[in-house]
């Protein structure tokens, strides 16, 4: 019952924008995609946002067929200049998944490095490659600090005063985080955004930027296209979990014959043991009786043999003896 209240079906009316499906369908529209966009990016850069284009859900293919590829969620270009290579490329990310947390750093690295091996063309300069940055909207706070605002950059280790610009900015926001302390009114702006996007209801837009992304999030879900849409997404994923369930109570019942299997031979196994222990115990002892019947044997031919040595030598010596005591009655004249 509590498994199936876990993923009961949340009404679209109660989606937020940081819901992988409505965000997903906020960017799907080119006109508000670029709109959202360009608002979440002023207020997270602190400065206006406006010449992008972007992709939603753009995927990129791994270095090879072996190799792991990505999709990003909001894939966005600023014009910065004139030339080709005059752009910044951002990729913002809503993210509730607290379970990976613990691999966001590399996955940040990784979602970068395949970024630019696209954006940088056979023979270009390596100066070519475009400011870089990623932008990641999270539900849990990644670092444990409590901030709303977390910025990574690569630095010099050895000597951290030397600037070493890669062209590379990580951002995290955590959308419960709190303000800093010297924050200003584009951090109250920035912090009534994640606000809204964390729980998108029409009481938490209460300022312009939240009140226009309000307007956007209810056309949106009002659209009968998106619930269609809604509805088959839901019905995939729960599909999707039951055959997960099956496969699960399939794993659990082959592990368990496969554990009483295993029982089974470990059982008779052990049981084979004490046989053989009792058998190697047996002909020890029978081995150890014989050896001392042996022993005892040996002991008794010897003292045998040595009396009978004493009884021999014993005979000899009276013999000696008697001999001389008729030897020496001859020579005094003594007669018996």
């Amino acid at each position: 019952m509590n498994e199936e209240r876990k993923y009961e079906m949340k009404p679209l009316e109660e989606m937020n924008v940081i819901d992988n499906f409505l965000f997903t369908q906020i960017m799907s529209d080119e006109e508000i995609g670029a709109a959202v966009c360009s608002l979440i990016l002023s207020r997270v850069l602190k400065r206006e946002v406006s010449r992008i284009s972007f992709r939603p859900q753009k995927t990129i293919q791994g270095v090879s067929e072996k190799t792991h590829g990505i999709r990003l969620d909001a894939y966005v270009t600023e014009k910065t200049g004139e030339s080709e290579y005059d752009i910044k490329v951002y990729d913002v990310e809503p993210d509730k998944r607290s379970e990976h947390k613990a691999g966001l750093p590399k996955r940040s690295r990784y979602y970068g490095d395949l970024i630019d091996v696209q954006l940088l063309s056979t023979g270009s300069d390596y100066e070519k490659l475009p400011e870089l940055v990623t932008i990641f909207i999270l539900s849990y706070d990644p670092f444990g600090e409590n901030a709303m605002y977390y910025e990574a950059a690569t630095t010099v280790k050895t000597h951290p005063h030397l600037e070493y610009d890669d062209g590379v900015r990580r951002i995290f926001l955590y959308v419960d985080g709190e303000l800093p302390e010297e924050a200003g009114e584009d951090d109250s702006k920035l912090r009534n955004l994640l606000n809204y996007i964390s729980n998108s209801t029409r009481e938490n837009a209460i300022d312009d930027d939240t009140r226009m992304l309000d307007s956007i999030v209810r056309r949106v879900k009002a659209r009968k296209e998106v619930g269609v849409e809604y509805m088959k997404s839901w019905e995939i994923e729960r599909e999707i979990r039951e055959d997960a369930r099956k496969e699960e109570r399939e794993n659990t019942e082959r592990e368990r014959a496969r554990a009483d299997r295993e029982k089974a031979r470990a059982d008779a196994a052990e049981a084979r043991i004490k046989e053989l222990e009792s058998m190697s115990e047996k002909a020890r002892a029978d081995a150890e009786k014989a050896r001392a019947d042996a022993a005892e044997a040996r002991i008794k031919e010897l003292e045998s043999m040595s009396e009978k040595a004493r009884a021999d030598r014993e005979k000899a010596r009276a013999d000696a003896a008697e001999a001389r005591v008729k030897e020496l009655e001859a020579m005094l004249g003594i007669k018996k």
